[in-house]
């Protein structure tokens, strides 16, 4: 079976003329939009872009309103009716006039003639399988892995002060929707808002939850604009905002909100074995609320790190969303559409390819369309979804209406019209077979099975010990107290902080790191390995008087000073602190750059050295097939001639003896000398077409020989180009870690502080 040759620098996409159709992956920088009816195809055809994101190992980050995209876990290596049971549906295989067996089978029977139809197998299952780490996010959900939705406001890495203004605003107009406040960027709330968390990320402070439900009521600022505070916005009018943020705190729900990962898109592109991850965000289950506040805080968060990084002309991540309806509307403004348009307009510098994908081209905002380089056409319903579409392609390179609108028209299910910038050609694709099985929507069960050794492996930071709450207690004078929340029970945490440098002349490595670790005191031993790293902690101004405090163990309550706290917090610093470096390829990670991002550059640094070295086989390989051609030219005309010369001289041979004899015969002088002399030379004539034949053997020989070299050439550029690949596949290069281990003397300005939250 002919199967398809994997290729860095292409997506396979499906077939043009029955031939493998590549879509080169630098295109996808400049984004790319898919439109089609619900049947059209449109997605198989998003879930095999994917796919061949995934074998590239390229990170993706999935918004999935519907549910469809957690088929891309739906990877089936061996294709045998035992691995697609468990997503078969009773009711859909009874409609069929099936058992769930039987459809199991037909489903794996339909699998495996799919894919051999499109030149694929599944030896490319198996590929897809092992090139990502897929993980499905249920956000407010534990059904499959956890992500918060709320939490500490972080202060966002971005130094652009425009930049900055539209992430805070977009920040204020989620948290609004979420309440259920009308979102208007002229209105006291929103304003209020924004001047709080701009307020507080110029202190470069986080702000928590608690905190902001403080601060709307007494902010830490007397005037907006030139208005005083209270006459601007009255603390009665703020008093009600605040309540309304602090009843959604105080519903029983609201655990969800906080539970899980924080959104940390640096962490979600690569795991610690240079894997790519792939990131798919379900939020069918969240009410219009919840999927405009998640969707916009990760956007933004997307935002955030995308300016944290180089410029590149290369993918470095994909950002899709499978149903943009609503989000990015082109009248109003939602809370989505300021990042969205962002990230259509800038992200291509960063090397972020953004894929949108609706059912109608009226869901998509105008500036937006204007931003995308490539369109994938499906099945249209309406006659004014094809009109809409038609004009905004027929405005791109001149493009004639009346051709567009024949090609829409005439599509069948999964064909797809693709308009590409880079490519002058208007192409029609049809689909290949997903990798994946395309279940659709999969139950809550589903995803909890697929996602239950994830879930189990996963530390989250939390406390079942049940707790007594009193007075607050009396501890040592000189150890600090700070309130971390407002909430009538409080659990103590025992913070540590303290500089450390780290020296290293041979290496060129000289920094000071402020180190920070956050300890729930629920054990009666001081254990510092079991604190959280890096914790930012949002101080109130003021405590809970009404509020009852946890019981705290022993060594704090006992302690009379903290001078043997901060002794074991610096023991611990110096077993257990490094100052890591990596190093691969001659490539050094920065300063605070995490293994995940270190890894991001290095594949960046593999990319370009494979794809120069395949432009240098390239030009080798084109030299040497141009000699075969030339060879092969001369060789195929040597053999046409000969061909055709031992055709003449055989017909003429035969001619000759045949008139020879028949003049003999007709001349009734029976076999004369000269009769036999014509005949014996048209004999010599025919011994030549013998030889000549011969010559023709020898010739069509030469041709074969001349064919096998070109297909041996190209199996040896091919494999040249998979040894490049596996070579500098990030996921095979050794990478290096150095330790630079502190010495005590240069750990110094230890603290520990009780926090209370």
């Amino acid at each position: 079976m002919k199967t398809i040759a994997e290729d860095l620098k292409h997506f396979y996409l499906g077939l043009e003329d029955n031939e493998p159709y590549f879509y080169k992956n630098k295109d996808l920088v400049t984004h790319a939009g898919i439109i089609g009816m619900t049947g059209s195809g449109k997605t198989g055809l998003g879930i095999s872009l994917l796919e061949e994101a995934c074998i590239d190992n390229i990170p993706s980050i999935i918004i999935d309103p519907k549910g469809d995209m957690t088929n891309l876990c739906l990877s089936f290596s061996e294709l045998n009716p035992d691995e697609f049971l468990p997503y078969v549906d009773e009711n859909e295989a009874s409609n069929a006039g099936l058992s769930r067996e039987q459809m199991a089978t037909s489903l794996a029977k339909t699998w495996q003639e799919g894919l051999s139809d499109t030149y694929q197998d599944h030896s490319r299952v198996k590929l897809l399988k092992n090139s990502a780490n897929y993980t499905i996010y249920t956000p407010k959900s534990s059904v499959g892995v956890s992500v918060a939705l709320l939490g500490d406001f972080h202060v966002p890495n971005i130094d652009d002060e425009e930049a900055l203004v539209s992430y805070i605003g977009s920040i204020s107009a989620s948290l609004l929707s979420l309440l259920g406040i009308d979102v208007d960027e002229s209105s006291k709330e929103y304003i209020l808002l924004s001047k709080i968390f701009q307020t507080k990320f110029a202190k470069n402070e986080n702000l928590s939850i608690e905190e902001l439900i403080t601060l709307i009521v007494e902010p830490p600022f007397n005037k907006i604009g030139v208005f005083d505070i209270e006459k601007f916005y009255p603390a009665t009018d703020r008093f009600k905002v605040s309540i309304r943020l602090n009843s959604l705190l105080a519903s029983p729900g609201f655990n969800s909100y906080i539970q899980g990962e924080r959104l940390d898109i640096a962490r979600m592109l690569y795991d610690k074995d240079g894997k790519a991850k792939c990131n798919i965000f379900t939020i069918s289950h969240l009410n219009d609320n919840e999927r405009m506040f998640f969707v916009t805080l990760i956007l933004n968060e997307v935002v955030a790190w995308m300016r944290t990084c180089e410029g590149t002309s290369s993918l470095r991540a994909i950002l899709y969303m499978d149903e943009i309806f609503g989000f990015f509307p082109p009248n109003g403004n939602p809370p989505s559409k300021t990042p969205m348009l962002t990230l259509l307009k800038q992200a291509r510098a960063f090397g972020v390819g953004c894929v949108l994908s609706t059912q109608n081209p009226v869901d998509l905002d105008y500036k937006g369309l204007s931003n995308i380089g490539t369109w994938f056409i499906g099945r249209l319903q309406t006659s004014q979804d094809k009109a809409r579409v038609i004009d905004g392609l027929s405005t791109m390179d001149g493009m004639d209406k009346a051709k567009l609108e024949r090609e829409i028209s005439s599509l069948n299910k999964r064909h797809f019209l693709v308009k590409n910038i880079h490519d002058s050609r208007l192409r029609i694709i049809k689909t290949r077979f997903a990798l994946n099985y395309l279940k659709g929507p999969l139950s809550r069960e589903q995803i909890s099975n697929l996602m239950n050794d994830k879930k189990q492996n996963l530390a989250l930071l939390k406390t079942d010990k049940k707790q007594n709450f009193n007075q607050r207690p009396i501890l040592a004078s000189d150890l600090e107290q700070i309130y971390a929340s407002v909430s009538g029970e409080l659990s103590g945490y025992l913070m540590g902080e303290a500089k450390v440098r780290f020296y290293d002349t041979k290496k060129g490595i000289d920094t000071i790191r402020k180190i920070n670790y956050l300890l729930a005191l629920d054990d009666d031993e001081l254990d510092w390995r079991k604190a959280s790293v890096g914790i930012k902690i949002a101080k109130l101004s003021n405590e809970n008087l009404n509020a009852n405090y946890a019981d705290l163990p022993s060594f704090i309550r006992s302690a009379k000073n903290t001078s043997e706290l901060k002794k074991s917090l610096k023991e611990y610093i110096y077993r257990n602190e490094r100052f890591g470096v990596y190093s691969s390829l001659g490539l050094y990670s920065n300063e605070n750059e995490s293994k995940e991002s270190f890894l991001l550059r290095l594949k960046e640094k593999c990319d370009e050295i494979v794809s120069s070295k395949i432009d240098d086989l390239q030009i080798k390989y084109e030299r040497e097939k141009s000699k075969l051609d030339d060879r092969l030219i001369k060789a195929t005309t040597k053999l046409e001639k000969e061909q055709a010369d031992m055709k003449a001289s055989g017909i003429s041979a035969v001619i000759n003896i045949g008139m020879s004899l028949l003049g003999a015969i007709m001349g009734g002088k029976g076999l004369t000398r000269t009769t036999a002399s014509k005949v014996a030379t048209s004999a010599r004539s025919a011994n030549r077409v013998l030889k000549e034949r011969s010559d023709v053997k020898l010739s069509e020989q030469s041709v074969d020989n001349i064919l096998a070299q070109i297909k041996q050439l190209q199996i040896d550029f091919e494999s040249e180009i998979l040894k490049l690949k596996e070579q500098y596949d990030i996921r095979n290069l050794a990478v290096d870690e150095i330790q630079i281990l502190p010495k005590k003397t240069d750990i110094y300005d230890e603290k520990v502080i009780l926090v209370w939250k």
